[in-house]
């Protein structure tokens, strides 16, 4: 019995050194630096950062958002289609683009409506509140005044891997493009190419 107990206290005191070798350390790091992971199969925030910017300023030198009389064009989000072997999150992209379209004052953006239903449906929701005697009705927004959009963004993430030996290799192809709603004529399209190579270890994962 009093090996039982010996070897039992080894046995937890073995599993409590391997879940102390086992803990990180977390810290915090500037996303607008250059201190981030970067890995060979996944789209990092740096990535999504740098796709943002190049395709902001690609469609505020095209002009396709200037306007001659005056009022800003009003902008959707379409759906971005990922064609990669991974999860991805693409709201991260659009939604950068949107804010820095918001930025320059060129155009609007909705969310009434979008590629995968609307973003917000308060517009649509306070409607139903017509003829509803909770509310004072002189308040409550009324059917046809909500403006429909001028232009779609939308997008395809496509992703290649390569592997030789212990040397594997990512790349991957962001395609934009904004289409005018009134003729189904796409006004601007621009790429994004990324490509990342890393080296396996001998040993080990």
């Amino acid at each position: 019995m009093k090996k039982y107990f010996i070897a039992l206290s080894m046995a937890f005191s073995i599993a409590a050194l391997l879940s102390s070798g086992c803990g990180s350390t977390a810290t915090r790091i500037d996303p607008t630096g250059n201190q981030g992971l970067t890995t060979a199969h996944d789209i990092n925030f740096k990535d999504w950062q740098m796709a943002a910017e190049k395709g902001i300023n690609s469609l505020l030198e095209s002009g396709v958002l200037d306007r001659k009389d005056g009022r800003k064009t009003i902008i959707m989000v379409s759906i971005v289609k990922n064609s990669t072997f991974q999860h991805i999150d693409t709201n991260i992209l659009t939604d950068k683009i949107r804010q820095a379209i918001l930025r320059s004052g060129k155009a609007v953006t909705t969310t009434a409506v979008s590629g995968g239903g609307a973003d917000d449906n308060a517009t649509r929701q306070v409607r139903s509140l017509q003829n509803d005697g909770m509310f004072d009705q002189r308040t409550v927004q009324q059917n046809g005044t909500a403006i429909a959009p001028d232009m779609s963004l939308s997008g395809e993430i496509i992703q290649q891997k390569t592997v030789s030996g212990r040397d594997e290799e990512s790349y991957f192809f962001i395609h934009m493009a904004m289409t005018d709603l009134k003729t189904g004529l796409a006004l601007w399209e621009d790429n994004v190419e990324i490509a990342k190579q890393a080296t396996r270890p001998a040993l080990g994962w």
